[in-house]
């Protein structure tokens, strides 16, 4: 018999993991459910479409976790009082009305979320009702708890995370640039890079530049985490920003040549589940481990302009392209990135089987 502490955290786990085994392809079914048409082609590689999908991933947590024949395990520390226990469940969660298709033509059409006035994200387009204080109070703890591990990366998590909804965007991403300065853990690392480099439209949880930002360095991340091809998609993605055609070479000599495309996807919400909480804020773990698979990915345009039309004729670019799409559809840690390999392989060779048995693989 399993324990209920063990019990919760394997449940949160799968909830964490089955998810995005689909990757983001899963969150376009979710929007065109009842809906004839399609998504656009492409769409998951515009600005738009990514801001768009950080927004739906967001708001995807609204079942409970099958607790209901349970005990209740005695409260944590992270879990606070015992008179939150009655208002801290489902009940207490943000409502938000029912995505509805365009009359016109059929399709879901999001909203762009809008921040307070202090630039910090409290409420999502669509909500009817707010989240009560049984709700936050327990975000709250779950902050605390993230903060007071020990642990680097989950420290990391809880600037990003901001569940307690009380730093603006700025400010947090000073935080993380401080928390990769004090840490060598590529995954702090990475994600106070990307948060420093957002090329969302809006960016996963208010992702913003700050001055501290020039500490950091792709470079700098590549030395930390060897062999991984993330801190060089986010280079290549620089150079062409600067027009640096030689760091553009080098970014792409460094693709090329790297072992595995570990972009720690899971990371996060692994962080977030295993925080030992009680049943009264389980409903608040479970919205925030999804949130915690929002993270800001490596922007993949430098590699599909560069790759489209079997690289524009180009053999040395065209190889390159082929070992970069091999890299991904092999190695990769998510199936994104996976069906990214098998769609660059079709933009150079022509090929689209790597892409049809990666979306096979998913279903």
């Amino acid at each position: 018999m399993v324990d209920l502490p063990r019990r919760r955290i394997v449940l949160l786990l799968l909830l964490a993991c089955a998810l995005p085994l689909a990757g983001w392809f899963v969150v376009e079914a979710v929007l065109t459910t009842r809906t004839p048409a399609s998504p656009k082609p492409g769409d998951i590689e515009t600005p738009g479409g990514r801001a768009r999908l950080a927004v739906a991933l967001a708001r995807l947590p609204n079942q409970p976790l099958p607790f209901s024949d349970s005990a209740a395990p005695p409260a944590s520390a992270a879990s606070g009082v015992a008179e939150d226990r009655a208002k801290c469940d489902e009940d207490q969660r943000a409502v938000y009305r029912e995505l509805q298709p365009d009359p016109e033509d059929g399709g879901i059409h999001l909203e762009m979320p809008v921040p307070d006035a202090d630039g910090v994200l409290r409420h999502l387009p669509g909500e009817i009702k707010p989240a009560g204080v049984g709700y936050t109070g327990a975000m709250r703890r779950l902050d605390a708890a993230l903060r007071n591990g020990g642990n680097p990366f989950d420290r990391a998590m809880a600037d990003w995370l901001d569940l307690g909804q009380v730093t603006p965007p700025a400010s947090r991403t000073a935080a993380l640039v401080l928390d990769a300065s004090a840490a060598d853990d590529p995954r702090v690392y990475g994600l106070a890079y990307a948060n420093c480099h957002p090329w969302l439209t809006v960016a996963a949880n208010g992702a913003s530049s700050s001055d501290g930002c020039a500490r950091l360095s792709a470079t700098r991340w590549a030395q930390l985490d060897p062999g991984n091809a993330a801190p060089w998609i986010w280079a290549l993605n620089d150079a062409d920003q600067r027009g640096d055609a030689l760091a553009q070479r080098e970014a792409l000599q460094h693709l090329a040549a790297a072992s595995r495309m570990d972009i720690h996807y899971y990371a996060g919400a692994v962080a977030v589940a295993h925080l030992q909480v009680g049943e009264a804020d389980l409903a608040a773990q479970t919205s925030a481990t999804m949130q915690a698979l929002a993270i800001t990915p490596p922007p993949a345009s430098p590699l599909t302009t560069r790759c489209r039309d079997r690289a524009a004729g180009d053999p040395d670019l065209a190889s390159t392209c082929s070992r970069i799409a091999k890299l991904f559809y092999e190695h990769s840690d998510s199936f994104l990135w996976r069906a990214l390999g098998g769609s660059l392989h079709k933009l150079v060779s022509g090929d689209a089987s790597w892409l049809n048995r990666a979306h096979r693989d998913s279903s």
